[in-house]
Order: structure tokens, then sequence, then C-alpha cells
């Protein structure tokens, strides 16, 4: 069994910026410093957005992969793709999106970055993102535009299908949307290639987007698991691929 998630017990307060930055040294080198300090100062608009809305309190980022734009002396920063592991996340609990060791109602606020569109079923996810949120807590998430990614060519999935996915229980691997990626993502010359593979073996299942979505999509599903829009942008102006929501539990 995993260990418990508990804010209030976890020991990010000494997980600061520069013990994260010692850390990312150590194990990736000084090329590693550069991308950080890039990726950070890159993103100034996004730092202020969760000061706003999360200016105090426990969180939890969801999928937080090599870098992160959190509060770290007061973010549990997880991670749940196996590929990582702990050589390409800087994570520091690892767990899957829709299976998260934490006690109901313990975080003021989540964060999640490109992550939603990765899960076969966001239903599951976010009602279990919902179940450790505070009352009035938040989550703010960042998520890849249809129309200003490689997904430009994909149709956008339908409420419908999501929660059609969520009754019947859909879990990973699924392949539901593979044919779709390969056909409109993967180069056209790496499409009969990888058509020669079995599907549980697939290289592209770990990237796969199965979900595609413009700003009003997330909205709408949000407001359909009774979270409150504070706050929309469809081009976020420091990761112009995409949209950021911000919505709060009832």
């Amino acid at each position: 069994m995993k260990n418990l998630l508990i804010p209030t017990q976890h020991r990010y307060p000494q997980f600061g910026y520069p013990v994260y930055l010692r850390q990312l040294y150590r194990r990736y080198g000084l090329k590693s410093l550069y991308k950080q300090f890039r990726f950070n100062n890159r993103r100034p608009f996004s730092r202020s957005l969760i000061q706003q809305y999360a200016p105090s309190g426990f969180g939890i980022e969801i999928g937080v992969g090599f870098f992160t734009i959190a509060p770290l002396k007061r973010t549990i920063l997880t991670d749940g793709f196996s590929s990582h592991g702990n050589d390409d996340s800087i994570a520091t609990d690892f767990c899957k999106a829709d299976e998260i060791p934490a006690p109901d109602s313990s975080f003021e606020f989540i964060l999640s970055e490109h992550v939603l569109e990765h899960l076969c079923n966001p239903i599951r996810a976010i009602e279990e993102w919902k179940r450790i949120l505070k009352p009035k807590g938040k989550i703010i998430i960042f998520l890849p535009h249809k129309d200003r990614t490689f997904d430009r060519n994909r149709q956008r999935t339908k409420l419908a299908h999501l929660f059609e996915d969520y009754q019947k229980q859909v879990s990973d691997p699924d392949f539901t949307h593979l044919d779709d990626w390969i056909t409109n993502v993967v180069k056209p010359g790496l499409a009969s290639h990888y058509a020669s593979i079995p599907e549980a073996k697939h290289p592209e299942l770990g990237s796969m987007h199965h979900h595609v979505w413009i700003t009003d999509d997330i909205c709408e599903l949000l407001q359909a698991l009774d979270f409150k829009i504070l706050y929309r942008l469809d081009c976020c102006p420091d990761r112009q691929d995409s949209f950021v929501v911000v919505a709060e539990k009832a």
C-alpha cells in the first residue's frame, strides 16, 4: 500500500528551489539547470496565476514530469507515467492520476499541466481530484489547444464520449484513439511501421493524446462535474500552445 500523501506531514518545506536545483544538477548535469531557468523565466504569467488563485495552503501537482511552475514549498509533486520512473521526473511521489493515496479534502489546490489529454478516462481522474480537494479548493489546469498543437487535424472529444468512457470504466491500455493518433499526428512515413507492432507494445501509447479539446470543452466538462469556472484563457501568454482554466470545487 502506498504511503498516504498528507500535506501537513510532507517534507516539501525543505524542498525549496535551491534544493531542487541541486537535485537537478546532481541527476542531470549543468544542461538541466539551463533548461530549468529558461523554463521558469519564460513562465511569469503562469506562476502569477497560481499565486493569484492559490496564494496559500497546500497543493498537489499531478504529472509533474521534468519541470514545474508550482510553489515548491507547499506543493507535493507527483507523477504517474511508468516510463518516467525516478530518472526522468522530479516527482517526490509516484501514483496514478486517478488513484491518489490522499485522504478526502486534503488540498487547497491541484495543478495539472498537459496531463488530462493523456488519460483514457479523464472524468475518473477529475472525480478523484475533486475527492482530495477541500471545499472551495481550486483546480488550475493547463491543456494543449487543438488548434495550436499537432492535434489540429483531429476531431474534438465530445462530452458524451467522456461520460460513456466513465460509465464503461475504461482503463489503460485503451486503443480506441490509436488509429486516429497515427493517421493524423504520427508522421506518415512511420505509420506503416507502427501498424506492424502489436497494440500492447505500441511505442505511441505513452505519449498519445487520447482526447482533443479547446477551452469551451473543458469548461463544459468541469461544470458538468459541479465545478465553478473562475477563470479561463484561450491562449496562455507564456505557453502559447495551451489554454488554461481555473475552477473551484463546490
